[in-house]
């Protein structure tokens, strides 16, 4: 029991009240059966001192008969498991003992000098799996410690002093240090501080260590921390004299003798153990009638006395509903708008949603009680909750929020896998969350105000699970079914947590399924069916870290520490070759060239068997203590505090949850919120936002797994319930619900009350009706069902939990990929699994596909589990653990992403080794600890025995059962295909790396490599660098280890001078290498060798591979001692290849001459040796220049070439100084041809048609081309230009339609248009018809026939019959696609205007081109034609005499005349079909990078988004790497401005200087250019630079901007813009105050209209252009009035109009 105050009051009834932080209690005897029948004894206190049994008999009216049993016990000095429910007085009876012995013996060494006083030091140890626990349990024992030696005191004694201490991981240094000074006591810690002081001279505090108590142990037992605190203990155990008494304390055991082994290790434990089942009240409560129709909420009312009225009509549920459909998971999704009430203070009015009633329900029971705490499942759960809940309550109590209208509004973000909802920041607390992710001060303050009762409720996760007193708790809330039965023991009996108290709890389902597993679990607390705890044996990631550990602190015997581990429980039968493997990777025998940068912990002297600590084990144990693994958490912290306060801690944050903030979001956290001022790698640093909205965390990977024993258990009671329920007939009006009397009883007594046993029967029918069969621990169900996509969802009903489901679904899936060849996207859940099954599939598979056989299902999984992702991160969790990735720096966290490249590196690496123990245990860890390979062996022998069946349903809609596994599935799968909304439509790049490297070529690598780059890698691979040196003995050993056989001038070249050596030296003498080599040999860890004739030094590790790869002579003793692991294995490599891989590893490029000199063998050999390594991807083949000597270095290991590169790279960047944007823009002018009026680049058709090559595939609006971006590259531009190149068949053409005519991507229609938007909205592109983007016509087809058509075949539209006409491939004038058509579709008269139609549909939808571009330019002057009335098609030229014969009713000829206006534009030229290019991907993604670089120059993301790249620069990626890696482009900051992001050829990078360097003389080039025009960057990459205000007093309130809207123009004076004008030059915006320029860029201006207008003909003249204003203010008041008149404007009162002649 966790100790009362002193002296407590006593009340009416004779009970002794113990009172403690706000709350009373009472301690009585408890209510269990066994230790009712036992009354106190009057002997029972005798065996502790006067003053103890006073002061017990003072607190509580006598010892229970659980204490009693213990005591007999631990005064024999035993070891004892005591367990016995939360509140039982177990901790002060394994306390009082100890207590006892210390107050006797400081009163009796009170008077004796300090010198004969025994030696300070811990007595008691007390070991917590919580922080908060200890700290709990620190605080409760002051009061008897204080009362004893009161009463000791006051019989005339010396007043002894037992001091207590906590060392915790947030114990400060300087509370470190004075514990280590002045030991207490008694001592409170947790299993990590344990091993660290164990791990550092503190554990000399602990030789004196009599009683170790470990609380509750159950917690531990289970997994890696309780295999690691069981070698901590008997590290300790050989510390000291004699072992420590252990005792254990549990509310939850199972079970009993392997939890006491646990503890024991190879001592005996006697259990005692209370055998009454739990006294407990528990509840199931479901706040709707039926929760698949929720009730529209129509608030509570005030008083808090009801969850309000269930009006509004029945809606179905979302959660429920949300998988039948994509439109119903949208609007499940969805956030609900809250209507505008201010009639009831509840903000979820109108909800259709069960949350509103189950947050209504919980506020009230708050409401009703003193305290009160509400356990959720997750933490980001926890934080929404409360939220909710302190919203809710200041609505209700009518508090109005004050609003800061000059605080910011928070943004929000990216939801995706996250939340939107915001936390308002409520101004009444009623609840505050308590979770792992609070800070310790916070959960601390929490606690302190619940006990207090100033703090109604806590909403808590497990973290308030295990046994921490919370004072007088009156009710437990329990949202959603709890983890398991164990977990909700724990959780229910918070409340009335005192001796013989009856706990009081309620638990409220989410959804129909969900009331299944709370019933299962209240029938579990009921009866007391915890959960089995299996210890986790073996595992050898704990075995390393606790051996560097061990050896850190003392030279050990390898069978004396082997002999200490099998004494732990968990390591008892752990096999002598494991230990030796561990031993091995620890001491670098796996140390190969790819895992030699891991280097040894431990040195192992095999010959005398002795370990040995390295330098820096001790520093490299301690950095990564403990098992619990690093998830990527961030610390949130408050700024510096002053003094030593240092940084305080607020809590941690998921690491996508930090990645999705930015600086200044406002976040809640632990009922706080905090504005983000600071994100670095590692750490959040916030300051306080009190009253503001917040954005809720989330933190993923929270869910656990249903164990298979509970699922056991639901699928049990599943099938009692289904076998009692009559039928599929609905409920009756008189509310019976037609199931068995005995069913009915079982549901009443296991909690749950009329509406959720209304919602279990129901859902029992519903799934009876919809599979015929209830899926139970017996009978699994195939369900298989249609989907939305035309695809099949096969479903297996399953109860056995995820950790079942998930290897059993691998298994399923490895079936499908061997017999189908596709991926079925398997998901496994606690319910069951999903598949999705193509419905080209003629055969639907079914049961056969789960049903195996139990030992190849275990091949299966096996064979499979290492290629998981699950495998990758145990692997990172385990490598971590063993040590092998530390950090650099002490206290530094290295970011997740850098542990994941580094364990990728280390996994890669691990692969090639035979036995590989991290490799081993990561395996043992998912089959053993994630999959319950067990429990998964037994169902398969089962399915196979025929004791569980499968049975197959088919169903059209999902049934009942599906709901959370489709949800679960659709969550999985939701956004693996978040792309953009173009990148959707169609993915541009499907590449294939082999093509790619083949189109874009190999080049001398050597020139792209950097050779300083390469001298500096190389210096430090081989330890030449100054940093790079070694130090020692251990030093030479790690040369030897990581080189190879070395000279002693080699290692002394690479060795750190001594401090004796000569002032200056640059490096240690050969004696000093000589000497420390010598003492490697002494030690038979080194020897020297003969390698082509020069005498090295060798470490004994490369002995075989020296003998046998090279055939050197090794010494007797290193003979002995080879491992014969490289023998074995079939992954083995060849030693000489190891001898290579190894050299190329430690050198940059090199050639096959060097290598075979090095290893004194032929060239040949050599060759073949790097050859084999080439095959297996460890070296790549190349040019990389030539070496000192003239040789081809023309080999180098894949690692070092990467670094190489990325360097080379790096530094090719830091060369290149970024150009100004108005350099950039001149040099986009000239690349494009684009000049001054008169001076454009190009010249006649050959100029044009250089344009279009320049501009392949870019489509723009098909008016742009001829408006402009012809015009201003062609200075002689004539549309019949551009006609000609069409009809020689040089260039082709093709349409497309804007994306805003297809929708917005997000499911609404588009705007309607009318067709004349559409068609001046069209887009066009042009292609040479040799590109590979050019469309291409599709093949010929067999002509049409005209004979008859068969009968019963459907009549071909108007659309259907012009595209068969046109199949042939050739082209088509329009009458002769009429003709084609009218046969086709006889006797049916088809009109002109209806071919005419389809043609121009043809043309946008971009599958019909013609051999002018007459047609575009009729569908623009249709479209841009201001009158009203349509443009009446030509008059036919040619016409029958016979015409008036047709057979034409009037309504018809009425409808096609409307229609006449299309027909204009497609009589001119011959139709063709087209179809896109069928080049692959990857060549025309290559084509497309080069097509933009030919058109920029520079490469951005803006860049790209203007060339309209489906998915942007993200989709090119790929192919600029390559080109980057062959050195065509070059990465890097080029142009000032345009993103961070740039590529461009290395000449283009020369260029763009020359233009840099000419700047001045380049100022006096004035250019006009379309807004929009590709040649300018301005509002797309670049920023447009500030208008210019000379004179502000005149300008407009709203100041305008520059767009790129059509129309608009710019004059661009020397690369900067000058003037900007809108669509019919009516407004002007200047960006300089520079007259003269003005006046340029003016009369520019005007010159470039007038020659627009004089283009237009008479059209143009009769144009009205008139300049309003500049900058906002009247033109006619600026000084560019006069300029304007220079040139030829007319003043009119409104304006300066320009008037254009015709001639």
């Amino acid at each position: 029991m966790r100790t009362g105050g002193f002296q407590p009051p006593i009340a009416q009834d004779g009970r002794v009240l113990m009172r403690y932080h706000g709350g009373t209690r009472f301690q009585k005897e408890p209510t269990h059966a066994m230790d009712e029948a036992r009354e106190p004894t009057p002997h029972a206190l005798t065996r502790f001192s006067d003053e103890v049994r006073g002061w017990f008999l003072d607190a509580f009216p006598g010892p229970t008969p659980l204490q009693e049993r213990a005591w007999d016990v631990i005064e024999g000095g035993e070891n004892a498991l005591v367990i016995a429910p939360t509140g039982s007085g177990k901790t002060l009876a394994a306390f009082l003992f100890a207590i006892d012995e210390l107050m006797r013996e400081k009163a009796a060494t009170a008077d004796l000098p300090k010198k004969e006083r025994p030696g300070k030091g811990v007595r008691v140890l007390y070991i917590s799996p919580l922080k908060a626990l200890g700290a709990d349990v620190e605080r409760n024992l002051q009061a008897p410690l204080a009362g004893i030696a009161a009463r000791m005191a006051a019989a005339g004694g010396a007043m002894p002093e037992v001091r207590t201490g906590m060392r915790t991981g947030d114990t400060t240094p300087d509370q470190r240090r004075s514990l280590q000074r002045n030991p207490p006591d008694i001592l409170i810690t947790t299993p990590e501080s344990l091993y660290l002081m164990l791990t550092s001279q503190a554990r000399e505090t602990l030789r004196t260590v009599e009683t170790v108590i470990v609380d509750e142990v159950h917690a531990l037992a289970g997994s890696k921390r309780g295999a690691h605190l069981a070698l901590s203990l008997e590290r300790l155990d050989d510390l000291l004299d004699e072992p420590a008494q252990r005792i254990g304390l549990s509310a939850t055991v199972r079970p009993r003798d392997e939890i006491a082994r646990f503890l024991g290790g190879p001592h005996p434990v006697r259990v005692v153990a209370s055998e009454g089942r739990p006294d407990m009240d528990v509840r199931v409560r479901v706040p709707v009638r039926d929760m698949t129709a929720v009730p529209t909420f129509g608030g509570s009312d005030l008083t808090g006395g009801g969850a309000g009225k269930r009006g509004g009509g029945p809606r179905r549920a979302p959660a429920e509903e949300a998988w039948k459909s994509d439109r119903a998971l949208h609007a499940a999704m969805a956030k609900s708008s809250l209507p505008a009430s201010t009639t009831s203070p509840d903000s979820r009015l109108g909800s259709s949603s069960i949350w509103p009633y189950i947050e209504a329900s919980i506020l009230d029971e708050v409401l009703a009680h003193r305290t009160t705490i509400v356990f959720v499942n997750s933490r980001g759960l926890c934080e929404k909750l409360t939220a909710r809940l302190n919203d809710l309550y200041a609505k209700r109590m009518g508090i109005a929020r004050g609003v800061d209208m000059d605080a910011p509004a928070a943004p929000i973000r990216s939801d995706l896998g996250s939340t939107t909802e915001l936390s308002t920041g409520a101004p009444a607390i009623i609840a505050k969350a308590h979770h792992g992710s609070v800070s310790k001060e916070k959960r601390l303050q929490v606690e302190r105000e619940l006990k207090a009762g100033e703090l109604p409720c806590v909403v808590a996760t497990s973290s308030l699970e295990l046994g921490i007193d919370m004072g007088s708790i009156d009710l437990v809330l329990q949202v959603a079914a709890p983890p398991s039965v164990a977990s909700a023991l724990q959780r229910i009996g918070r409340a009335n947590h005192q001796v013989g108290g009856r706990s009081t709890g309620s638990i409220f389902p989410r959804t129909r399924t969900e009331i299944i597993d709370a019933a299962v679990a209240a029938e579990g607390m009921y009866e007391g069916r915890i959960e089995q705890t299996a210890l986790v044996e073996n595992a050898l990631d704990v075995l390393a870290q606790q051996t560097v550990a061990a050896v850190a602190m003392d030279e050990l015997a390898a069978d004396d520490w082997y002999n200490t581990v099998r004494r732990a429980a968990p390591y008892a039968e752990l096999p002598r070759r494991a230990f030796d493997a561990v031993l091995d990777m620890l001491a670098g025998r796996f140390a190969t060239s790819d895992l030699a940068e891991f280097s040894p912990r431990i040195v192992w002297d095999r010959e005398n068997g002795r370990l040995k600590a390295r330098p820096g084990s001790q520093r490299q144990a301690v950095m990564s203590a403990g098992t619990i693994p690093d998830r990527g958490m961030f610390s949130v912290v408050l700024p510096e505090g002053g003094g030593n306060e240092g940084r305080r801690r607020v809590g941690e944050l998921d690491e996508e949850m930090v990645y999705e903030s930015r600086v200044g979001d406002i976040i809640t956290l632990g009922t706080s919120s905090w504005r983000i001022h600071e994100i670095t790698r590692d750490r959040v640093i916030v300051e306080p936002a009190p009253g503001r909205s917040a954005r809720l965390p989330f933190w993923h990977g929270e869910g656990a797994g249903r164990p298979a024993e509970t699922g056991r258990m639901r699928g049990a009671f599943l099938r009692a319930i289904a076998g009692g329920i009559e039928g599929n007939d609905a409920e009756t009006d008189d509310g019976a619900f037609g199931v068995a009397v005995a069913v009915r009883e079982r549901l009443a007594a296991d909690g749950l009350d009329d509406d959720a046993q209304r919602n279990l029967v129901e859902l029992v029918r519903a799934q009876r009706a919809a599979t015929g069969t209830i899926p139970d621990d017996k009978t699994l169900v195939v369900e298989r069902c249609e989907d939305e996509q035309g695809d099949w969802r096969v479903l297996l009903h399953s109860p056995y939990g995820r950790r079942v489901h998930e290897p059993w679904a691998m298994a399923v899936s490895d079936r499908i990929m061997a017999i189908y060849g596709y991926d079925a996207q398997a998901m496994a859940a606690d319910d069951g699994i999903v598949l999705r099954i193509p419905m080209t599939e003629a055969r639907l598979p079914g049961v056969e596909l789960f049903a195996f056989d139990p030992d190849e299902l275990d091949r299966i999984v096996r064979d499979r589990v290492g290629s998981t992702s699950l495998f990758s991160a145990r692997f990172r969790e385990c490598a971590a653990r063993a040590l092998l990735m530390s950090p650099i720096a002490p206290g530094k966290r290295a970011p997740l992403w850098q542990q994941r490249l580094k364990a990728g590196q280390l996994l890669e690496a691990a692969r090639r080794e035979h036995e590989f123990p991290i490799l081993v245990e990561t395996a043992r860890e998912c089959l053993q600890d994630v999959y319950d390979m067990r429990a998964l062996h037994e169902l398969m022998e089962q399915v196979q025995a025929g004791s569980v069946r499968l049975v197959e349903a088919q169903t059209s809609v999902p049934s009942p059962f599906a709901a959370p596994l489709l949800f679960g599935y659709v969550g999985e799968h939701l956004y693996a295909g978040d792309l953009p909304h173009a990148e959707q439509r169609a993915s541009l790049l499907s590449l294939d790396p082999t093509l790619l490297g083949e189109l874009l070529g190999s080049t001398d690598l050597g020139d792209v490599l950097d050779a300083d780059v390469i001298a500096g890698v190389e210096a430090g691979l081989q330890r030449l660098a100054p940093d790079r040196r070694m130090r020692g003995v251990e030093g030479a050993a790690d040369l030897l280890r990581v080189l190879g056989p070395l000279s002693v001038e080699d290692v002394a070249r690479r060795l750190e001078p001594t401090l004796d050596a000569e002032a200056g030296g640059a490096t240690a003498d050969e004696e000093d290498a000589r000497a420390a080599l010598e003492e490697l040999y002494a030690a038979h860890r080194a020897f020297p060798v003969a390698i082509g004739g020069v005498e090295l030094w060798a470490a004994t590790d490369d002995a075989q591979r020296l003998r046998d790869g090279l055939g050197s002579t090794i010494p007797p003793w290193a003979s002995a001692g080879v491992d014969a692991r490289l023998q074995e294995g079939e992954g083995a490599l060849h030693p000489l290849d190891e001898l290579l891989a190894r050299y190329a590893r430690t050198h940059g490029p090199f050639s096959v001459e060097a290598a075979a000199a090095r290893f004194g063998i032929g060239v040949a050999v050599a060759r073949d040796g790097l050859a084999r390594l080439a095959s297996a991807g460890r070296l790549m083949q190349g040019r990389f220049g030539e070496d000192g000597d003239g040789r081809a270095r023309a080999w180098v290991e894949t690692g070092v070439f990467r670094r190489l590169r990325s360097l080379s790279l790096a530094e090719a960047r830091r060369a290149v100084q970024a150009v100004s944007p108005s350099a950039f823009a001149r040099f986009l002018i000239d690349l494009q041809g684009a000049g001054p009026l008169g001076e454009e680049r190009f010249e006649g058709i050959d100029g044009l048609a250089q344009v279009i090559a320049q501009f392949e595939g870019v489509f723009l609006p098909a008016s742009a081309w001829e408006a402009h971006v012809f015009p201003s590259r062609v200075r002689d531009y004539r549309p019949g230009m551009l006609d000609e190149l069409l009809a020689s068949g040089d260039v082709v053409w093709a349409g497309a339609r804007r994306e805003g005519d297809e929708g917005d991507g997000h499911g609404r229609a588009p705007r309607p248009r009318s067709s004349r938007e559409r068609e001046a909205a069209g887009l066009v592109a042009f292609y040479p018809t040799d590109s590979p983007f050019a469309p291409v016509r599709p093949d010929l087809a067999d002509a049409p026939s005209d004979g008859p058509k068969p009968e019963g075949s459907a009549a071909p539209s108007v659309e259907a019959a012009v595209v068969e006409a046109l199949g042939f491939g050739g082209g088509l004038f329009f009458r002769q696609i009429v003709d084609a058509a009218r046969r086709r579709l006889a006797p049916e008269f088809v009109d002109e205007a209806a071919v005419a139609v389809v043609m121009r549909e043809l043309m946008w939808d971009g599958r019909a081109t013609n051999d002018t571009y007459a047609p575009v330019r009729a569908s623009l002057e249709g479209a841009g034609a201001a009158a009203g009335k349509p443009r009446s098609a030509p008059r036919r030229r040619v016409s029958s005499r016979r015409s008036a014969m047709r057979t034409v009713d009037s309504p018809t000829m009425r409808g096609i005349v409307s229609a006449q206006a299309a027909v204009g534009a497609a009589l001119t030229g011959r139709w063709s079909l087209i179809m896109p290019s069928p080049e692959n991907d990857t060549v025309r993604a290559i084509a497309l990078v080069e097509s933009i670089l030919d058109r920029y120059g520079v490469l951005s993301r803006d860049v790209v988004q203007l060339s309209g790249v489906p998915g942007g620069l993200g989709s090119l990626l790929p192919v600029l790497r390559q080109m980057e890696d062959t050195g065509e482009v070059l990465r890097g900051a080029f142009v000032q401005g345009l993103g961070p992001a740039q590529f461009a050829a290395r000449e283009t990078i020369d260029v763009l200087r020359t233009y840099e360097a000419n700047d001045a003389a380049a100022r006096s080039e004035t250019v006009v250019l379309a807004a929009d025009d590709p040649a300018c960057l301005y509002g797309a990459g670049l920023p447009w630079p500030p208008v210019a205000h000379a004179d502000a007093e005149g300008a407009e309130e709203h100041e305008a901007r520059p767009t790129r809207r059509a129309g608009s123009l710019v004059v661009v004076l020397g690369g900067v813009p000058a003037l900007y004008a809108t669509a019919g030059l009516r407004s002007l915006l200047s960006f300089t105050d520079d007259g003269d320029a003005l006046a340029r860029a003016a009369r520019a201006l005007v010159a470039h209209e007038k020659r627009s207008l004089k283009r237009a003909g008479a059209e143009g003249a009769r144009k009205k252009v008139v300049m309003e204003t500049l900058n906002g203010r009247s033109i006619l008041d600026s000084p560019l009035a006069e300029v304007l008149q220079d040139a030829g404007l007319v003043r009119l009162p409104d304006g300066m109009r320009l008037y254009v002649s015709p001639f």
